[in-house]
């Protein structure tokens, strides 16, 4: 097993590109506003990093999950004028939810929304075992992240790149606790 590293998030990216032959604002616009209301994973992320969250959503979804984008999936939000509309309608999303994924990245570790979601989610969903830090690492890179996330298990994903729809494929590691590794499919399945 072993974190999900820049360059796969940037080949993922990358497939997705070089399957549409389109910019990755194109796709993105076109997965907007599907009408679904329940997802599996909340991708909470920096909107600085978009190439690195469109390979994110691309390998959770070769592994068979739906995701949540709050600009993929919402593109009516305006980020120039983010109020308290904004957070009740990302509480509202959240909510529609069964996992948040953190995905942590330098550009997600200053980011004033991340957090707020990380904190909203573990609190809404009463179970530590629901919220997730997603590290995106350079090859050879351990995962260090601030203090708190610690307190979070760790996003591992198995075999990146390889197209199949192995929800087992993607597991959690709980460091802080049991120190076990638990699949996130078996995780959705209790929820």
């Amino acid at each position: 097993m072993g974190l999900v590293t820049i360059g796969q998030a940037l080949l993922a990216a990358d497939r997705e590109l070089a399957s549409t032959y389109r910019d990755a604002k194109l796709i993105l616009r076109e997965e907007a506003n599907t009408g679904r209301t329940s997802f599996d994973i909340f991708l909470s992320h920096s909107k600085i990093d978009e190439k690195y969250v469109l390979g994110a959503k691309r390998i959770l979804e070769e592994k068979g999950f739906t995701i949540y984008v709050d600009w993929i999936n919402d593109q009516q939000l305006d980020r120039s004028n983010v109020n308290k509309n904004t957070a009740d309608y990302l509480r509202t999303r959240m909510k529609q939810c069964k996992l948040l994924f953190y995905l942590h990245t330098e550009n997600a570790s200053v980011s004033k929304w991340c957090p707020w979601e990380l904190g909203f989610f573990n609190g809404h969903s009463g179970s530590a075992e629901r919220t997730f830090i997603f590290p995106l690492v350079f090859t050879g890179e351990k995962f260090t992240g601030q203090e708190y996330l610690e307190l979070y298990p760790i996003v591992d994903i198995d075999n990146v790149g390889k197209e199949s729809s192995f929800r087992k494929d993607v597991w959690g590691y709980f460091p802080s606790t049991e120190r076990e590794w638990r699949q996130i499919s078996s995780i959705l399945d209790r929820i």
